[in-house]
């Protein structure tokens, strides 16, 4: 790794008594016998008393520690005095430096190590993520933290504290596919002692997760995140919980046409807190399901200031696509065989006041059966005339339970279980209702911004969900 240099370092010389510390402890880190436990533990201790301000502090001297520690042997004392570094810049310049510092330390750390500062292992996506708004670049953290997250838990099976920042980076820098192999991974095992996490973790990252899978368009896998997010246990309201309820009502609409029911075990108060003071999604549920596209357009455009304020437009829009789907599904219950022109005269305009032609039906149709949202057919016939008719042919839906499915099925909701269960103690002990029930009540009572945090709170986003 290359040293820093005069215009790249955060550190200040620091005063007399700071270097004279740094020596000590830059002494002491060097002196540890890294391969005793007890050994450091007691080094992770003293690490921990530190400020700030000594950890950005040179030796007497006036080396950077950085420069004399091996991050592979020393991974503990580098840790402390790397992220205090990293967010010690303000500088857009000094940025892309650290970036690689840190790119390197994650790519050659001990794991083992990190094991014995889980809260300072947690200022590593708390680095990243400053360093990548300071140079106004979000790509840059992504990468740093997929390689900590994959050394903290190989496997993708455990929420670690760089989850939900590397979901919330990737959102921002719209790499919606990138985070796919961590996110594809269910989450069976959430220890707060060992990785530094809170309850708070786990919502953000499944909401985040929820907005990745929906710039994808994979409605299914959006609604499980979000639904893990909505009823995870917990004896209070979150507002991370509400914003999740919006966007598991639009995107329940889209994929399945319905709003299905939240597990037994969700949280009574949501539901009920949700219809209170949230009105124009509950009146968005309530035209959808009266099947009229003119009046469920309507409703859309009453709401459009709340919907926009909430970066969910572009959802309400593809909830319009969706009636027309409901009406497709509809048909195949009372036709065999229908001409897609019939079909088209069939389907109200979504888009002012276009009709629909035969191309536009051939494509939801393709699109359907794709989803196997539909079984049909699509053929070509001749005409009285001898013109060519394109026709689709509704099929039977085949139910296959095969004993594989059954038992995905039933280890799923085994891990679903076992993680709920170490949530809900999670929930015990730190008490979600102090943290989250002032907080939404706040700005419930007085407006602003929700949990202070995600996708469409410090940044302006909406996911491009009508791109192709």
């Amino acid at each position: 790794m290359a040293d820093s240099t005069q215009e790249q370092r955060t550190a200040s010389s620091g005063n007399p008594q700071e270097q004279a510390m740094t020596d000590e402890v830059l002494a002491t880190i060097m002196s540890t016998d890294h391969q005793q436990p007890a050994a450091l533990q007691t080094l992770a201790t003293q690490l921990g008393t530190l400020k700030e301000t000594q950890l950005r502090s040179y030796t007497s001297a006036n080396v950077d520690p950085l420069t004399s520690l091996d991050p592979s042997v020393h991974t503990l004392g580098y840790l402390f005095f790397v992220t205090a570094r990293c967010l010690g810049v303000d500088r857009a310049d000094q940025a892309q430096f650290y970036v690689n510092t840190m790119d390197h330390f994650v790519n050659v750390c001990d794991p083992q190590q990190l094991a014995y500062a889980p809260a300072r292992t947690s200022l590593i996506a708390k680095s990243l993520e400053h360093l990548a708004k300071i140079s106004n670049n979000h790509m840059i953290a992504i990468e740093p933290l997929s390689i900590a997250i994959t050394k903290l838990s190989p496997n993708h099976d455990i929420l670690t504290c760089l989850h939900a920042t590397f979901a919330k980076e990737c959102l921002l820098a719209k790499m919606y596919r990138y985070p796919l192999p961590i996110l594809d991974t269910d989450i069976v095992h959430v220890d707060p002692q060992s990785h530094d996490i809170s309850i708070k973790s786990f919502l953000l990252y499944h909401y985040y997760g929820a907005m990745i899978y929906i710039g994808n368009k994979n409605f299914e896998r959006a609604i499980e995140f979000l639904v893990l997010t909505i009823s995870a246990p917990s004896h209070a309201v979150s507002a991370i919980q509400i914003e999740a309820y919006k966007k598991f009502i639009l995107a329940s609409l889209i994929h399945y046409g319905y709003i299905p029911p939240l597990p037994k075990y969700t949280y009574h108060m949501i539901e009920k807190t949700f219809k209170a003071k949230h009105p124009p999604y509950t009146n968005i549920v309530d035209a959808f399901e009266s099947k009229g596209v003119e009046r469920f357009k309507s409703v859309i455009e009453a709401n459009r200031e709340v919907l926009n304020a909430d970066a969910n437009m572009g959802l309400a829009k593809q909830c319009l696509q969706a009636l027309s789907r409901e009406t497709i599904k509809r048909l195949t219950n009372v036709y065999v065989t229908l001409s897609l022109q019939e079909m088209a005269t069939m389907l109200e305009p979504i888009e002012g006041n276009r009709p629909y032609t035969e191309h536009d039906v051939e494509r939801l149709l393709v699109e359907m059966i794709e989803k196997e949202q539909i079984h049909a057919k699509l053929s070509i016939t001749q005409g009285e005339n001898g013109e060519q008719i394109k026709m689709v042919n509704f099929e039977e839906e085949q139910v296959q339970d095969t004993a594989e499915t059954t038992n995905d099925l039933e280890k799923r909701i085994f891990d679903a279980a076992a993680v709920g269960k170490q949530i809900s103690i999670m929930d015990r002990a730190e008490g979600l209702t102090k943290d989250f029930q002032t907080k939404y009540m706040n700005i419930s009572m007085h407006g602003g911004e929700p949990f202070g945090g995600p996708v469409g709170f410090d940044e302006e986003m909406e996911v491009p969900l009508d791109e192709d």
